[in-house]
């Protein structure tokens, strides 16, 4: 008997849940190869028996014909040697459970192609099957409860399979094998829709009838999906939207639609390759885009700001009951600051007061997950919101890393925890300030732990001494070694540079609306140098008072006082402020007078509000960032606000009062659209001179733009091109938010550099 060789690999990666077993097979066989594959909590254990060149064939095709959704990291070489050649069978073997956990866990994606012409197809045997999937899509880290990514350790292990389901499941050559949420109307969860009251009306197809019959008629619906639940109505109709406004109590933050097509997308907004390429990826992210003039929809979807955030359908559901209608409202079933509703007796309690009906499924959702949001700056993509498609997927590194837990924020919560050669970031899990955030972080750091069998030795928190993330990781990992507090914004320089594959030293330009700072002062418009390692703070913003603390954030009008005391003086000022603020006459003295016994800030976030007070845009705010978005959602054409750059000592201070100036002249002979407009790009010059001017001293010619306020896509647009324009190179997030839900990783990069060493 001749003798063959035989070669055992082991593949890492995203390659459990997405096929990766029969697509083995089915090349084994195509090239006469003998062996098995295996799934394991390391991956994927290959072992082939055959001729060197048809090993080597499998190789190549194995890195270029993955499946789509397969993100291969690595291929080991286990073991190599001589065997007797005999009958070439090639047999998937059960999956093995080892001592240590290493397998990346797929993110939840859209039905693919194959799934909806199935759906679509009236001889198919899930003709309309609301809960279709194969193994190239569906549901994945909202379903699971361990690993390795097995059925039984899914929500679905309370669904046996039918004859039918389950011959496909064991099928090496159907394109179900081994999906975990295989189902079909004989053995699958069901549909149903019910009123408040919880009493079914109807069920899978004839549920998806009502529901749109609801919609139509102008019914708020609460819609079960992957993640959670989403609140629909007719964007067309403005009862409908002012309705959901008023029960829901979101006054003026935008409601997301999801479209039928591209095309159905069109008709409202305008649509560039790159947003056209994200609303099609697998990831099915809601992608943020200009407004049509003249839409036909309601003034109330998205008020006062010039963009819609628009996704595809991304479930079953979704396609069937857009079939027959452009463009829904569906936006995230929660209340303000707090998770999504998830479960069926949760939604019923929470949203009874909210939606007409309920349309309900029984497959359990393990995790709660929002939907991505993306922005797009020209074609630079702004992740604001990291959440499904995304996560889990992790941060991957060539070196070893130190088994460390990042606590993230508060306000746009994450946590980060390094294993392996990995970071794995948590999707965004709201405000810490709300209970049901907290038990969220809780059950999710719970989950990531428990999967990748994770014991962190070291601890990254922030120097807030009061921050909520904080207190829950110390109590929740009492036995690690050593713990490391880490300034804000030092978090978020570290952050870019990691999303950057980053090393050396970067210019920080960090801008936001809050951080603890070394001087007890809040910080939020921040110069630095530094990496990782360390970091030097070589300038800021002119600090003001802000008067009220947290109050001021909810009345930009507060700060605008501060700001025309520190440029006029308090005559001007009350001047000033009696002409723009009439309704608050009788505490504006009494504020002015006592201005000096608040916290000072640099505040970059708090500046654009104050600016859009100023402007008579917005004196309260009803959600995150509102002002600021109203002022970039008005400027419009070509003008340059003059701020100055002092040195003061051995920092730089961006001066703000002549822009301040120049708005309140403004006020008499210009357009509010040329001023906010001026605004923006006066700053954006101003902060591209404080970049040459350190980079002159330094020699650093990489400038990092982190911090929430580069989610304004004009600024991070005038003043990327205006960097490069000047021969310095800015970094600016890929893969996380340059909000603060990228402080937990930027907490882990600290901490590898630190415990690297």
């Amino acid at each position: 008997m001749s003798i063959v060789n035989r070669k055992v690999f082991l593949v890492k990666g995203v390659v459990q849940g997405v096929g990766f077993r029969p697509f083995c097979s089915r090349m084994a066989k195509e090239l006469e190869l003998g062996g098995s594959v295996q799934n394991n909590s390391s991956g994927v254990m290959i072992e082939l028996c055959g001729t060197d060149e048809n090993i080597k064939a499998f190789m190549e095709r194995l890195i270029e014909e993955a499946p789509p959704l397969a993100m291969i990291q690595a291929i080991e070489v286990v073991c190599e040697d001589d065997v007797p050649d005999g009958f070439r069978e090639f047999t998937i073997k059960e999956s093995e459970k080892q001592e240590t956990q290493q397998v990346l866990i797929p993110p939840d994606i859209a039905t693919c192609d194959d799934c909806l012409r199935e759906m679509r197809d009236p001889k198919d045997k899930r003709y309309r099957y609301p809960f279709i999937n194969c193994t190239n899509c569906g549901p994945r880290y909202t379903i699971i409860k361990g690993l390795p990514y097995d059925r039984t350790k899914t929500t679905m292990a309370c669904f046996p399979m039918c004859e039918d389901c389950s011959r496909e499941y064991h099928d090496v050559n159907d394109r179900r094998y081994h999906a975990q949420p295989n189902a079909c109307s004989r053995c699958g969860p069901t549909l149903w829709i019910c009123n408040v009251e919880g009493k079914k009306l109807a069920i899978n197809d004839e549920a998806i009838e009502l529901t749109k019959r609801y919609l139509k008629m102008g019914k708020i619906l609460a819609i079960k999906g992957i993640g959670g639940y989403h609140l629909a109505c007719d964007p067309n109709n403005d009862e409908a939207v002012r309705t959901l406004r008023v029960r829901k109590r979101r006054l003026d933050k935008p409601f997301a639609l999801m479209a039928k097509s591209v095309d159905a997308a069109k008709k409202v907004v305008f649509i560039n390759e790159r947003a056209e390429k994200l609303l099609l990826s697998p990831r099915r992210p809601i992608v943020v885009c200009p407004k049509r003039s003249g839409d036909p929809l309601s003034v109330y979807v998205a008020p006062n700001i010039d963009t819609y955030g628009v996704m595809l359908p991304y479930t079953p559901v979704h396609h069937l009951l857009l079939e027959d209608q452009d463009l829904l409202i569906m936006t995230s079933a929660n209340l303000s600051d707090e998770p999504l509703v998830a479960g069926n007796r949760e939604a019923l309690r929470e949203l009874g007061s909210i939606a007409d009906y309920f349309l309900m499924h029984d497959r359990d959702i393990y995790v709660k997950i929002d939907d991505s949001v993306i922005a797009l700056a020209g074609r630079t993509p702004i992740l604001t919101r990291r959440a499904r498609g995304y996560v889990p997927q992790p941060y991957i590194s060539k070196d070893l890393l130190p088994p460390i837990f990042g606590a993230g924020g508060e306000m746009k919560s994450t946590f980060s925890v390094a294993h392996d050669h990995y970071i794995f970031t948590s999707q965004y899990l709201g405000d810490l300030k709300e209970l049901s955030s907290i038990s969220l972080y809780e059950h999710v750091m719970d989950l990531f732990l428990l999967l990748y069998e994770i014991s962190p030795s070291y601890l990254v928190y922030d120097k807030h001494p009061l921050y909520l993330s904080t207190r829950i990781a110390k109590n929740k990992l009492p036995h690690i070694k050593d713990s490391l507090a880490v300034q804000h914004h030092h978090a978020h320089l570290a952050a870019c540079l990691w999303d950057n594959h980053f090393t050396g030293e970067a210019i920080g330009l960090i801008l936001d609306g809050t951080g603890y700072g070394d001087d007890g002062n809040i910080w939020g418009g921040e110069f630095l140098v530094g990496s990782a390692k360390n970091f030097v703070r070589v300038g800021h913003f002119l600090n003001a008072p802000l008067p009220g603390g947290d109050k001021a954030v909810l009345e930009p009008w507060r700060f605008a006082l501060s700001l025309l005391l520190e440029t006029f003086g308090k005559e001007k000022a009350l001047e000033l402020a009696r002409m723009l603020w009439p309704k608050r006459e009788r505490i504006l003295e009494p504020l002015l007078r006592n201005m000096g016994i608040y916290i000072k800030t640099s505040s970059a976030g708090r500046l654009f509000d104050a600016a859009a007070s100023v402007l008579g845009l917005r004196d309260v705010v009803s959600y995150d960032a509102q002002a600021a978005i109203e002022l970039e959602a008005m400027a419009k054409g070509k003008e340059c606000a003059p701020f100055d750059i002092k040195d003061e000592g051995s920092d730089l201070l961006l001066d703000w009062r002549p822009a301040i100036e120049w708005l309140v002249e403004g006020l008499k002979h210009k357009g509010k659209e040329q001023l906010a407009a001026g605004f923006h790009d006066g700053l954006s010059r101003a902060l591209v001179e404080v970049s040459k001017r350190i980079a002159s001293q330094t020699g650093i010619r990489h400038v990092a733009l982190s911090g929430g306020v580069w989610q304004n896509k004009r600024l991070l647009s005038v003043t990327s091109a205006l960097l490069k324009k000047e021969g310095l190179e800015p970094l600016v997030h890929k893969n996380t938010s340059p909000n603060d839900e990228c402080i937990s990783l930027g907490q882990v990069a600290v901490g590898i550099d630190h415990w690297s060493n």
